[in-house]
């Protein structure tokens, strides 16, 4: 067994706790398994990358963690907390995958499915944008906002996987939908019609994000080694 085995399996069983006490309405259960699903993932990633983060993947992650301790405090200030640092977290992932797409050539071809994928990712955040939302907890700016990085962090990692089909890139265009569809439900269960199963879906993919994400970090950091090695 891997020495980072355990911190994955750890991750995923509470994963699967998380979604079975959120069936059986267990929410303080819900926020003590939340807790650990980003330390373990941390662990897992630091372990797998023989001991080693920079400032800026580790900052990744504690933003992620602090987003879920916002969430636990459940106070006034928790929304915009929560908000702000998934915000943020989405920036930095923006700007690790342009820094792999300004170096890719695109014919025009290219430029063709790189429109179709602007259209179609615009028109899901347009049409999620447009609904007739209640009780928003921030200005709905900053909502605004947040779908045009999500969407731009998207059809820019989607790009990197069309053009070069690597591991790293489909993690991070998994990462990417999983995203989507995590923020989709969120909107339409906290803000439109509430929903359980919208609520489930979230939370999985969520989840599911969080681990892409991380395999996504992985995989550049070997890349960045054979580099370095060669």
């Amino acid at each position: 067994m891997k020495a980072s085995t355990p911190s994955l399996i750890l991750f995923f069983t509470t994963s699967a706790m998380v979604v079975i006490f959120k069936l059986l309405d267990y929410d303080g259960l819900v926020l003590f398994g939340k807790s650990i699903i980003i330390p373990s993932l941390f662990i897992y990633y630091f372990v797998s990358n023989n001991y080693k983060i920079t400032f800026f993947k580790g900052l990744i992650f504690l933003l992620l963690f602090v987003r879920d301790v916002f969430t636990t405090l459940n106070i006034s200030e928790s929304p915009k907390g929560a908000f702000f640092c998934v915000l943020m977290v989405y920036v930095m992932l923006l700007y690790l995958a342009q820094k792999d797409f300004e170096y890719l050539k695109f014919s025009y071809r290219d430029s063709i499915s790189i429109f179709i994928l602007i259209l179609g990712i615009g028109s899901i955040c347009y049409s999620v944008l447009n609904l007739e939302l209640e009780n928003l907890e921030m200005d709905f700016s900053l909502y605004v906002l947040f779908g045009i990085v999500l969407s731009i962090l998207s059809v820019v990692s989607i790009t990197n996987y069309i053009k070069i089909g690597s591991y790293a890139f489909f993690n991070a265009m998994l990462m990417c939908i999983c995203f989507i569809i995590t923020d989709i439900f969120f909107v339409l269960y906290k803000f439109y019609f509430y929903n359980y199963a919208f609520m489930l879906i979230s939370i999985i993919t969520q989840f599911l994000s969080y681990f892409f994400m991380v395999n996504y970090l992985l995989e550049k950091d070997k890349v960045s080694e054979d580099l370095n090695d060669n």
